[in-house]
């Protein structure tokens, strides 16, 4: 489990994952080459990964693609309608359970995040996602496509392998990707170098080295039980 902690998270623009099948969409997260999501708690900060087969590796783009999507009111939305503010763009499903396990936290860093903007991307059937929207008191935006959710989680180097988020400053560079259920520690870690990231005291090398050994230190925390502080 440790070792699965620390293998999660990786130096973006510096490593590839080794060409290995990437596990599809399923009811509950699934580990990743080189990038852990079994037990929530790997993250991962990676420059590419693979194609299904394992054949060439595709990279994860610098900054985020702009995509377009229907919100929950059917109007098309671009991910670039919230150009200037950092970003947690959250890909999602309904069916899966470590996706309904942090909703509560997203929907709480919405809240008490003040300038970060939390985005969910839901890849399922409008009715299904909005069903569930309701019942959850979703209250952040929801983008939502099967088809033009897969075609995001692609264009984005990875796999439909769900949940998985991604942290964008307000320059709109990706800052790096935590695979698997979000826990609040991880989030207050992640946010806290993006806002010293958008205010200029680090640079976007030291806040994603800051953000790896943090979340490493986490990952060992919980698998033995004995948080790090």
């Amino acid at each position: 489990m440790v070792a699965a902690g620390f293998g999660g998270f990786f130096a973006y623009g510096h490593l590839v994952r080794p060409e290995a099948p990437m596990a599809t969409a399923s009811p509950s997260a699934h580990e990743a080459p080189a990038a852990a999501a079994a037990g929530a708690t790997g993250s991962a900060s990676a420059a590419a990964t693979s194609d299904e087969g394992g054949h060439s590796p595709r990279a994860i783009p610098e900054s985020l693609p702009d995509i377009a999507f229907a919100d929950r009111r059917g109007v098309t939305r671009h991910l670039s309608d919230w150009k200037g503010r950092p970003l947690v763009v959250n890909f999602w499903a309904p069916w899966c359970a470590p996706c309904r396990e942090e909703t509560p936290l997203l929907e709480r860093l919405s809240r008490e995040r003040e300038g970060f903007q939390v985005i969910g991307v839901a890849v399922d059937s409008r009715s299904a996602v909005l069903a569930y929207a309701r019942r959850a008191a979703i209250q952040y935006p929801l983008l939502i496509g099967e088809r033009p959710g897969l075609e995001a989680v692609r264009a984005l180097g990875m796999e439909a392998v769900f949940p998985f988020s991604v942290f964008v400053d307000a320059r709109g560079r990706i800052v790096t990707l935590k695979i698997g259920e979000l826990h609040p520690d991880e989030a207050a870690l992640i946010l806290d170098r993006v806002d010293d990231l958008d205010r200029d005291r680090v640079d976007l090398a030291t806040a994603r080295r800051e953000i790896a050994e943090g979340i490493g230190r986490l990952a060992v925390g919980r698998a033995t039980g004995h948080p790090w502080r």
